[in-house]
Formats: C-alpha cells, structure tokens, sequence
C-alpha cells in the first residue's frame, strides 16, 4: 500500500512547495489526486494494479541483436515524489503500482569482467552506476543547477534520487537470460557482511573496475573520506561458490582496469592501476600506481605493501594483498621525480622487437595548475610506452619502468585549457596502435581553463573562477563564444608500431590524425585566433567526432578477428529530451524540500547546454550530417585505411542510450553494453547488444 504525497509539506521561507491553510496555523497536505487533507494518513491508497503489457522493443539499428537490458528496479511517480520506491529485488512486472512507472536506474556498466563458470559457462560479473545522466548536465555542460530536477516521459532526475539511489553489482548469462544482483540472501556466505561492506559506497560513487583471477572476482567501488580524500572499496567474491569473502579499503581516487597480464616466463600477473582524479570530486591527492596481486585464492588478502606509508584508516596489521610494483608514476621523492594523473586505458601488446610491453594512457595530473601557476612537476596527458615485461612480471624489486610517446601538448596548441582533456580508449590491430581523446564538456573548458589563468577567464566569459554562478550579464555574449570555442569533440589517432620508438624520441610527423582539428581556436590574452594542431596535419579522413561534436569521448574499443570497433559518448543525447520535452518547475536539492522555479523555461532556453546544442546541430548541418542529430550513441568500425566505417548512430534503434561504454568478449562473441540517459519507462537502462557478423553486409 502506497500513501502518495505531491510534495512534502514543510515551509522554508515561504519559497518551498507546500500547501498551508489561510491562517497559517493548520499544514495542508496535497495528495496526488489533487486533493488537500490536514494529515497524509488521509490521502487515498492506490492498490497495485495489473501489470502493463510489454512493449515490443524498437527495431534494432545495425549487425546486431538485443542480448538484454537492465532489471525494473523501481517504481517511479515523479521527480520530487516522496513516494518513488527502489527495491532491485522486487517483482515489479507483478507488483507495479497503478499510476507509476517503471525505473531502471543502473544507467551503465562501469566495470565489467567475465568469469568462465565450468558449471554455468561464461559468465559476466558487472558493477554499475546508477542514474548517470542525471547529474552531467549540470557537472559537465553548465546547466543551472535549478535545472537538475526535471522529468519527461523517459527519465526523472533529482540530486537526492541520484545520490540516494545505490549502484549494483550483477551477473548476467546471455545464453539463458538470466539476470541477478548480487544482495545478501543470493550469497551463500558472507551476506552480512557483504551488506555491511556496501554501507560506505552505496549511495554515489557506483563500482568503477572489475576483474578475474582463478575463481575470484573484485570489484572496486569508490567512496571517500570526509576530508574528500579518495578510496577504493576492493570487494572479493568466490565466483564458483558465489560467496563473499571480504573487502580491502587502499588510498586512491580511481581505477579503471584490472588486467592478467602474460608474462614472457609463460607465468601471469594480476594487476591495477589506481590513480589520481578528481571526476567524483575527490581532493585529487590519491597516488597512481601499479599495482599487482600477491594474494592466493584461498587468502586474497595475503601480504602486500600498498599501504605502506599512506595511512589507511585499516588497522596497519591488517594486510590487503596488493603490491606497489611504479614508483616511477608516481615519483614525488625524487628531486626531479614528476607524478602523472590516472590511467585510464593499458594493454599489453607485442612490440617489433618481440618483447611484451604495455601502452598508458595517462591523464593530466589534478595539480597542473594551481592558482594560475604551472608546476612542472606534475604532467599533461600523455601517452606511455613500458619498457619490456620483466621475465616474471612487476615486483617490488623489479618495477615498471617507462617512457613518453606522444603528449596532448604535441597536438592541441591551446596551453591555457588542453590540459582539461584526457586520453581515453586504446587498442592495438594489424599493426597499430589506436588512441582517442576524452573532453570532458565545461569540465574541460570551464575549471581547468580557469585554474590556469583566473583573470584571463572571468574576462573572457564574465564568471567568477571560483563560483561559476556568479555571472556578469554584460559578457553572455563573450561567455558563449569561450563554451564554443573552447570545446572539443574527441580526436583520433594511430601510430605503426614500427615507429612508436621514433615517435617516442620526438618524431611526431610518424603520429596518424585521423579524426581531429586542423586548427583550434586559441585566447592567450590577445584575442581568439586559428592556430593550426601542432602535428602540423590535415585529419586524414573527418573532423574530430567524426564530424559530431558531441562525440566528446573515445569510450571503448576492441580488436577482434581483425576488426577494430571504437564506441563513442554523445554528450548532447539526453538534450534533446532534457532542453524540450522536460519539465523543470520544481527542483529539490535535499530530500523532501521542494522550491518552485518559475523562470525555468527561461534558463532552458538559454544556458551553456543550449548553446552547445544549437552549435552542434549547425555544424552537422554544414557537414552533412543533419540526419544524425539524433539521441543515441555511435558505434563504429576503423577498416584498415584508419577511415571509419559506422555501424549505428542511433544507439543501436534505442535512442535512450547515449554511448557504448564496455565490450565483454563471451563464448566468442562481442557485447557492447551502453549507458542510457532513460531511467523510467520501457526503454529505460542499460543493455547489451550482440554483434552478428552475418548482418555486417
């Protein structure tokens, strides 16, 4: 049973949602039928209704086949309801309230990994996050922070649902179909404390990495001290007996992969590398490391020195099972040391001179510019060549060392804003090394442009650089041409593995741009100017985004049979439905207290998203790509000329989703999963898609 109120009736200044009586003396509760009670005991009760039928899924767009779509873990009424539920383990198609919706919230799959199951075959252990659009627009396109309450037909966004709403650990079979969340009762030891474990993490910050080793799997999720230090939650489960077995907290900000890695004595390794970041808005001080198992299947958690020296609020006795296997990315000792940010793509692969080696792809380090200062001692985004694997492997006495190979300061000639940009998805076919780069909308233009130099922004844009809702209306006009200018779609680029050595030494003329900016437009002070990339080149074969400028991420990529498959983040899909068809006259930024916003049409119709979006479709017009302004993500294949082939520009039929975040290779097969910017409705969540070959025509 289900006692629904419109709005939470509690006052605040006469500005919050509530109903109240002439005198002031009596509150006024508004049910959701419109009618007013002087207690929400009152309201009446809306028994479940039948369940709706199921909507047949859209035609799917390109070689593909639906393999699934995340579970109904919720039921939704509206964006400030009080009376929205989540329960992921609830019967939902059988118990669905009459006059809601169904909610999926897993908005995509973070950290993926397969386990091979003797008894179940392969399988796919997945950590998600949860209602991930919901908060980019106004994190990373600039929208008011008024607007990030708002609800359409397809999505229903507030800051306490998203904040409130845990991420979930899955394991998915696609031969049989069958779906189930990890929770206390489906394990068959350690469910309390699997629970218990949960508690720090289960509202926000969602489950990065994933990775398998024997009959274990981990899965990091991230949270983070009071002082905004970062921490990763390292949870370990017994695949095979599908039990918990315990968690490990280390210092770190992020990380993105774990990794077995061969090694040229015919042993493996299991690795990760954390790394500093401040995406989830930690305090950006985390180390980046590389990190390597030295547990054992029956005690994960057996020896190690990562914490060594770090303070984990663990009892120091207790040991966590890792080894610190670089000093040299992270050499803050040394008195010429320097110290990268994360690293957010490495994979092992066959140099011509027949030694393993891995290829990095680190970001800018947080601390590039503090205040207007460069340091030096902290570096840009660049990518990096190991030297060879040690015989067997990364150990504390025998560490990864390494070199540069190409920097975004060797391509993007803006000094003042490249370094908000980072390198995203790697991989290596036929000879090459493929690499894209990730712009992370105004969190790219707007907060690094302005740690670099304060004055020059507040006078190019009319915003404070410490409070960007502090705006000086004369400069709306200059504010839009530095969004616009100061945005990158994502570029792509390709080396010969023959020439990564020469490249490395600083020929850069041996650097492929595939997909890029012949010039970008650069502010140094003395007006915005064409500067010509400074590789010097033409992209071979389209602009950067492959002519889309919400392509901002190079998210994905794998190498299989010969084919490359690069999948895409489109920035602006969610727009379409956020920028027309929401409503956003209300919005909560704490639970239950609910404000008007009369002037939220007005702030739509004219903030940095808009901007971007009416740029956008204007330049795909001029390049002919009209008909692709469209939600849905890209997804496409790099033949071996370096030019794209695309598969589906329109998220694969399903125009919620809008991007391909991971691939899982499975029982042979590729599974793209993508993230969605629905989380109500029949097309709401996560899926995944099959790729069939004998559709590939």
């Amino acid at each position: 049973m289900n006692t629904k109120l419109s709005l939470v009736a509690i006052l605040l200044a006469g500005a919050m949602v509530t109903g109240c009586s002439d005198d002031d003396s009596e509150t006024i509760y508004v049910c959701e039928n419109g009618s007013e009670v002087s207690s929400p005991d009152e309201c009446p009760v809306t028994e479940p209704g039948d369940p709706t039928d199921p909507v047949d899924p859209p035609a799917i767009d390109g070689p593909f086949v639906h393999a699934g779509r995340t579970i109904v873990d919720g039921a939704f009424y509206s964006a400030t309801s009080p009376a929205n539920e989540y329960d992921p383990l609830r019967d939902w198609e059988n118990t669905m309230p009459a006059g809601y919706k169904e909610m999926r919230n897993a908005s995509y799959p973070w950290g993926t990994t397969v386990y091979d199951s003797a008894e179940n075959g392969e399988e796919l252990w997945m950590g998600t996050i949860s209602n991930g659009w919901c908060v980019w627009p106004y994190q990373n396109i600039g929208m008011p922070i008024q607007l990030t309450t708002f609800e359409s037909e397809t999505t229903g966004c507030s800051v306490p649902g998203t904040t409130g709403t845990p991420s979930q650990i899955f394991i998915y079979n696609f031969r049989t179909g069958e779906k189930e969340v990890i929770h206390e009762s489906m394990l068959t030891s350690g469910g309390p404390e699997f629970t218990e474990a949960f508690k720090p993490i289960n509202n926000t910050y969602g489950f990065r990495a994933a990775g398998t080793v024997g009959d274990l799997v981990f899965v990091a999720g991230h949270w983070k001290t009071t002082e905004n230090q970062g921490r990763l939650r390292l949870f370990v489960f017994n695949a095979k007996e599908r039990s918990f077995i315990g968690y490990r907290d280390i210092v770190g900000d992020t990380t993105r992969r774990f990794r077995t890695l061969e090694h040229p004595d015919g042993t493996t390794g299991f690795y990760t590398l954390v790394g500093a970041e401040t995406g989830m808005t930690q305090a950006g001080d985390g180390p980046t490391q590389l990190l390597r198992w030295v547990g054992t299947q029956d005690d994960p958690f057996a020896g190690g020195n990562v914490d060594l020296g770090r303070g984990n609020d663990l009892d120091p006795l207790t040991t966590v099972g890792w080894d610190v296997v670089s000093t040299q990315l992270d050499n803050d000792t040394a008195p010429d040391g320097v110290q990268y940010g994360m690293v957010g793509d490495w994979r092992q692969f066959t140099h011509t001179d027949d030694t393993e080696r891995l290829i990095m792809s680190a970001s800018a380090h947080p601390f590039v510019y503090k205040d207007g200062e460069r340091n030096n001692k902290f570096k840009e985004s660049v990518i990096l060549i190991s030297d060879p694997i040690p015989a067997a492997g990364y150990t504390v006495d025998n560490q990864l060392t390494f070199r540069e190979v190409f920097g975004m300061d060797q391509y993007d000639p803006d000094t003042k804003g490249r370094w908000g940009a980072k390198w995203g998805t790697s991989a290596i076919n036929d000879g090459f090394m493929y690499f894209g780069t990730y712009h992370q909308g105004t969190d790219a233009a707007y907060k690094h442009f302005a740690k670099a130099d304060p004055e020059l922004f507040t006078e190019l844009t009319g915003l404070d650089p410490h409070d960007y809702s502090v705006i000086d209306a004369n400069k709306e006009v200059n504010h839009k041409e530095f969004m616009i200018n100061e945005w990158r779609a994502t570029s792509i680029f390709r080396i010969d593995l023959n020439n990564i050595d020469a490249v490395s030494e600083g020929d850069t003329s041996k650097v492929e741009l595939l997909y890029g900016y012949e010039t970008m437009q650069v502010n140094d002070g003395n007006g915005w100017k064409a500067i010509p990339n400074k590789l010097g080149k033409k992209p071979t074969h389209g602009e950067a985004g492959m002519g889309n400028p919400g392509n901002v991420y190079s998210w994905t990529s794998i190498a299989k049979d010969g084919k490359l498959f690069w999948g895409f983040f489109d920035a602006f899909s969610g727009l379409h439905d956020l920028l027309f068809d929401a409503y956003a006259g209300e919005y909560m930024l704490f639970d239950g207290i609910v404000f008007q916003n009369s002037e939220w049409k007005n702030q739509m119709a004219n903030n940095p998203a808009m901007w971007m979006y009416e740029y956008t479709k204007t330049e795909m017009e001029v390049n002919g790509l009209a008909d692709e302004f469209i939600p849905g993500g890209d997804l496409a294949i790099i033949e071996a000329d370096g030019k794209a082939r695309k598969l589906t520009t329109n998220g694969f039929g399903n125009q919620c989703s809008n991007g391909v975040r991971n691939v899982v290779d499975i029982d042979d097969k590729l599974y793209f999963g993508t993230s969605t910017w629905c989380n109500v409705g029949p097309t709401s969540g996560l899926e995944f898609y099959q790729y069939e070959p004998s559709l590939d025509k």
